[in-house]
Formats: C-alpha cells, structure tokens, sequence
C-alpha cells in the first residue's frame, strides 16, 4: 500500500472539489476521506457503511440549500454525484467520476448563491 502523501496538485484538486461541493472544514473533511480510504482498504469499513457515511453528509449539505433550489431533483442527485467522487472507492471497484466543472454546478444552483 502507498503511504506516501498526496501531491501538491492532488491535494490543490481536492481543495477545489470540497469548495464545489460545499464542505468548508476542509482540513476535517480531508482526514474524514482519508480515514474512509485507509477503513475500507484494511477492511474494517463496509461499501454500505461508507454509503450511509456520504448521506449523512448528502443529507446535511441539503438541509439548508434544498429549498432555494429550484429543482431539488436535479440538485439532490448532483450533490450525492460530487460527495461520491470525492470519496474513494471500495478496493477492486472503478475509480469514481470526476465531479464536474464549476459551471454544471452553477447551472444546477441556478439563482442560489448563498451559504
């Protein structure tokens, strides 16, 4: 296993995408992802309890943007897209997509810009 820090450029996308997706503790979000990544690759963590992981984020993010969101569909569905790829994969599974660029996120906020 590689246990070597990430580099500057991963850690500079990474810092981008927590922006995009809208987690602000990023320091605490980077090690919560990091601890996902090191659990499920020793086998202590589930698939299914990294997913009930994600929605409890998914759900957090969503309290207080859903409703100034014009189609809560579409804003729900893209949120969870962006939470999975920032989060790893189970050992043996794909890696996930990329989250998108700052202009589909916009566009699913439509006139939404607050915290």
């Amino acid at each position: 296993m590689d246990t070597r820090p990430r580099s500057d450029s991963a850690a500079r996308e990474r810092h981008r995408s927590l922006d995009f997706v809208g987690l602000r503790a990023h320091a605490t979000a980077v090690g919560l992802i990091q601890l996902c990544e090191e659990l499920l690759n020793a086998g202590v963590l589930s698939t299914d309890g990294l997913d009930r992981i994600k929605e409890a984020i998914c759900s957090e993010l969503a309290v207080g943007k859903r409703a100034r969101v014009a189609d809560q569909r579409d804003f729900d569905a893209m949120l969870r897209r962006r939470v999975d790829a920032i989060f790893p994969a189970a050992p043996g599974q794909p890696a996930r997509n990329a989250i998108g660029t700052a202009e589909e996120f916009e566009e699913t906020m439509g006139d939404y810009h607050g915290a």
